[in-house]
């Protein structure tokens, strides 16, 4: 029996392994701008024709590249940032994997031109299609260019799914944005189509880097330490908080990452000053030690796993809180803090013989509330307040939970279930909202028509920007659909996550501005069939609780219930 099974040629592995690193021209922009800073460079210039779809050309004033280091930058798995397991786990480049290069000539033609500052004489290479066509001298200024042309000219069907030049330039621009606050002292250029379309001097600090990205908006800086990590902020105001977390920036190490736990965590620390599913607008970057980060999470580098997770998050929320703007419902403290968060949060503790939460020297045994069944998840509704807090009983806790975020929990798993079966069911509406998209909101209905679809939106246009929201989500029919429908669009927006968390996100933003808004009100009954639907052992059910009281009087008799 012939074999089957066969290797590969190298130049098609190359096109696979371009598929994981290079999906647009913005990619590509990204890889050749964290080269640069590699290289040491203080100035780099970008210039995108036609979207990037033409072409792109990166420009640095870095340390440059002699013949020979040149020609090996072309091939796969060459580096200078690593050279052994113990350099992976401590990783203190952007770049390290050495893919970047050969997954983009594998589907371009690629030209790159560089010259260390100590020679007289600089190198000119040509890669088309994963071929070597040209090693040659060239005049050139110190550092390296590198100029893309026809990107997926070889790979078609990959070439077929690039958006509009509108679209794909807006991509770059956002990647840019992101270098350009990972780096405040960076001077960086971007052209496009000949005509300069963003300009970062080179900044002292991040926050003068981050009135440079956000113009007039009112920013609170934040400088703050604790055991080995070091967080620097500029922070809007709450009031200007947005739905979803495209616009909060997260750093690490000098790294643009994408993080939904760690954007949690910050607006954890605003209390009940945002509203739930909203985040604040800014900047926060982190320095930790490199070996507490795992940067090889994913092809893109967007992505990071944390050694120690929750740990890194209490402190994290720990160390805005006493610094965002003063509320009187949301004080600083860590005792406050070890309230609110629970023992999730917590330190690890050693445990020792004497029970967690000893009963009082004269509790009852048998309270009569033992003898009340407890519904399956546990928890018993005792009260409402304030037409927004729902007040349960656990087996040992007295909880306190926000009613807007168990409706959205409760909307979210409905709709899942649906969307798991094909589609959300879908509700007509009576009359159509009208609606003006902005330019984001406008490409997100572009590249995610089918999701919004999935989703059970109808829509028509009326006019460049106006268009008509003809149905949305059943789980959603009590909402006003034009806001549905803009909040979901704003969560489709992020340039950086993968098509599941995009679904995902899209998925909880609609949840999110359907639910129950707190200050409406509802009866007993209706908030108790809320409650019956979160069960804590779960993370986004866990996210509701804003609030623990210990009942250890009551943890005796319990277990019988």
């Amino acid at each position: 029996m012939a074999p089957t099974v066969r290797l590969l040629d190298d130049t098609l592995v190359d096109q696979i392994a371009a598929g994981e690193v290079i999906e647009r021209p913005a990619n590509l922009v990204k890889e050749l701008l964290e080269n640069a800073l590699d290289a040491g460079a203080s100035a780099i210039t970008v210039s995108v024709e036609d979207g990037g779809r033409a072409q792109v050309r990166v420009s640095d004033d870095g340390r440059g590249m002699s013949r020979e280091d040149a020609r090996l930058a072309i091939q796969r798995h060459a580096t200078s940032q690593i050279s052994s397991f113990e350099d992976l786990v401590r990783i203190g480049t952007l770049g390290f994997r050495g893919e970047a290069l050969p997954s983009i000539g594998s589907v371009s033609r690629m030209t790159i031109t560089t010259r260390p500052g100590a020679e007289l004489e600089g190198t000119r290479i040509r890669v088309e299609g994963g071929t070597l066509h040209e090693v040659a001298p060239a005049g050139c200024p110190p550092g390296t260019s590198v100029e893309v042309s026809d990107l997926f000219y070889n790979v078609p069907a990959r070439k077929k799914f690039l958006r509009a030049r509108q679209t794909e330039s807006s991509r770059i621009f956002e990647v840019c944005q992101r270098i350009a606050l990972s780096h405040p002292e960076l001077r960086l250029l971007v052209t496009s189509d000949g005509r300069t379309a963003r300009e970062y001097l080179s900044a002292g600090s991040l926050s003068e880097r981050a009135y440079q990205v956000f113009g007039e908006l009112p920013l609170h800086e934040i400088h703050a330490e604790r055991d080995a990590i070091t967080l620097d902020a500029a922070l809007a105001p709450p009031h200007l908080a947005r739905a979803g977390a495209r616009q909060l920036f997260l750093l690490v190490n000098g790294r643009a990452i994408s993080d939904r736990g760690l954007a949690r965590a910050i607006a954890f620390a605003y209390g009940n000053q945002l509203p739930p599913g909203h985040y604040p607008r800014g900047v926060v970057s982190l320095r930790i030690p490199p070996e507490d980060v795992d940067v090889n999470a994913h092809p893109q580098k967007t992505e990071v796993r944390f050694r120690r997770s929750a740990q890194l998050l209490d402190r994290v929320t720990r160390m805005l809180a006493p610094h965002l703007p003063a509320s009187s419902a949301t004080p600083a403290g860590d005792a406050y803090w070890d309230a609110r968060m629970g023992s999730a949060h917590q330190e690890p503790t050693v445990e020792t013989g004497a029970p967690r939460h000893p009963p009082a020297p004269n509790a009852v045994s048998q309270p009569v509330a033992a003898y009340i069944p407890r519904p399956p998840n546990g928890l018993r509704f005792v009260a409402q307040t304030r037409a927004s807090l729902l007040i349960c009983e656990s087996a040992d806790e007295l909880l306190v939970l926000d009613r807007e975020r168990v409706d959205a929990v409760r909307r979210h798993e409905l709709l899942q279930r649906e969307l798991q079966e094909g589609a959300a069911r879908r509700h007509h509406l009576l009359f159509p909202d009208r609606v003006e998209l902005t330019a984001s909101q406008r490409t997100a209905l572009e590249q995610h028509a089918e999701l919004l679809g999935a989703l059970g939106f109808e829509w028509s246009q009326l006019g460049d920007d106006t268009f008509v929201v003809r149905a949305l989500a059943a789980v959603a029919s009590d909402a006003a659909a034009a806001r549905v429908w803009t909040e979901v669009l704003d969560a489709l927006s992020s340039p950086t996550a993968s098509k599941s968390e995009v679904a995902d996100a899209a998925s909880w933003a609609l949840s999110h501005a359907s639910a129950l808004a707190n200050g409406e009100s509802i009866d007993d009954a209706e908030a108790a069939t809320l409650l019956s639907c979160i069960w804590l052992d779960r993370p986004a059910h866990a996210a509701c609780v804003i609030g623990r009281v210990p009942l250890p009087s009551l943890h005796a008799g319990r277990d019988g219930d």
